[in-house]
């Protein structure tokens, strides 16, 4: 009887620190009520960064012909800018909103973070608030959008709205009254990781509706993690670290947040062994006081509806760079019970394919350059899975010698990669495990 409230405690240990560890909020209600995000996305600032930015001259080009062109079918256009966590979209926008081409162009110019935390009272505020301070003496959306209007009317302004996340349509139309009043020519930059936000948002031709931005090269994203670790754009001055520089470049797939992070965390440093040590460290092993690299990604994991937040764990059954089939991951939701059941209007694979679309609008998934039909994981979303999975979800590696792979007693969901000489030997470990 012991062993099993010891086993039930340790069980309870676990779930508390997890729920520690995913930013989770004890709240009372029932079946309406939501859990609370402790974790919140710090303010940005459309003060420019004079450090090097690597690799987006492209995309600054692309986005200032979009703000310089003319366009007499919209008074005002909105180019949405979306991608997943950590890739860039406020440092291109910061690019795009300091650049001198676009000084005369535009009169005002205002930077508002939207965050996740929306609502449209507090965002009418802050945009009021880049021209008065007597926007707090304003206590009604009415009040606030009056005295906005009046201080936007006849003007041709950009407006950068940072980190946007709420996609309801209604919210947008009363949001975006007071711009409509602007002078032909107003432009409005959005940054966003759903592109849901950027249908209902943009003015751009319906074959393209935002501007996607991508991740960096190799190389770009090595001069990135150079700058940042030896304040330079290379290893001149460290040769003997660039092997194991460009291994921690290659965790980073091309994600500017993690090159910038990781760079940080080496900052000055000069030991191959510390070098090494986040080269072998995961994600959710770093620091969390210095990387945000995991609070970030996991900030779109938290804005995930409960169904989609099961339907993406179960993701850790893939490995990395694993080119999925839209279908055949439908099929295993189906095959796990993650769906709903077939109803007189919607069958089981309707819904899987909703929740998929969802999932890749949400930049959790994105199409595969090496398959024209198949999808992939960025590698550090799939870290995230992992994460967010536990032990729920365990891959079988390959055999090291005749050394023992030990399954996690909680396993429900098994993966394996098929070797060419695959043996019993290395399913053995399943036979103990009955929740597989």
């Amino acid at each position: 009887m012991m062993s099993k409230v010891e086993k039930l405690t340790e069980r309870l240990q676990g779930i508390e620190i997890r729920k520690k560890s995913l930013g989770l909020k004890a709240s009372v209600g029932g079946i309406g009520s939501t859990t609370a995000v402790s974790e919140r996305r710090r303010e940005t600032t459309s003060l420019e960064d004079k450090s090097l930015v690597y690799g987006r001259e492209k995309d600054k080009e692309a986005i200032l012909q979009l703000l310089l062109k003319e366009d007499e079918s919209v008074s005002v256009s909105v180019i949405p800018i979306v991608g997943m966590g950590g890739i860039g979209k406020t440092t291109l926008a910061r690019l795009v909103y300091n650049d001198e081409r676009i000084k005369g162009c535009f009169d005002p110019k205002l930077w508002v973070c939207v965050s996740d935390d929306y609502d449209v009272v507090r965002v009418t505020k802050a945009i009021l608030e880049a021209f008065t301070s007597d926007a707090n003496k304003l206590e009604t959306l009415n009040m606030l959008q009056k005295k906005l209007n009046e201080k936007l009317s006849g003007k041709r302004f950009l407006l950068v709205l940072d980190d946007a996340w709420n996609d309801n349509y209604a919210d947008w139309d009363v949001l975006r009254r007071p711009f409509m009043h602007g002078a032909p020519g107003s432009k409005i930059i959005l940054t966003t990781r759903l592109r849901n936000v950027a249908k209902i948002t943009s003015t751009l031709c319906p074959s393209q509706l935002a501007y996607t931005l991508n991740e960096l090269s190799k190389d770009e994203c090595l001069s990135l993690f150079a700058h940042h670790a030896l304040a330079r754009p290379n290893f001149d001055a460290h040769p003997h670290l660039k092997e194991i520089g460009e291994k921690i470049v290659n965790k980073c797939k091309g994600l500017p947040l993690a090159a910038k992070t990781l760079g940080g965390l080496l900052r000055n440093e000069s030991q191959q062994r510390v070098w090494e040590n986040i080269s072998d460290s995961k994600i959710w092993d770093l620091p969390e006081q210095q990387s945000n690299i995991l609070p970030a990604l996991r900030l779109s994991y938290h804005h995930l509806p409960s169904h989609l937040k099961q339907c993406f764990a179960y993701c850790a059954i893939f490995p990395k760079d694993y080119a999925f089939d839209k279908g055949e991951l439908i099929l295993l939701w189906m095959g796990v019970g993650l769906l709903p059941l077939s109803t007189e209007k919607k069958q089981m694979e309707d819904f899987g394919s909703e929740y998929f679309d969802d999932l890749l609008s949400r930049s959790f998934f994105q199409q595969s350059s090496a398959f024209e039909s198949r999808f992939v994981m960025h590698d550090l979303l799939n870290d995230l899975t992992l994460y967010i999975a536990g032990d729920i979800c365990f891959m079988l590696d390959k055999l090291v010698g005749d050394k023992q792979i030990e399954i996690p007693e909680g396993a429900r969901h098994l993966s394996f990669l098929r070797q060419r000489f695959d043996g019993l030997q290395r399913f053995r470990p399943t036979y103990k495990r009955q929740h597989l």
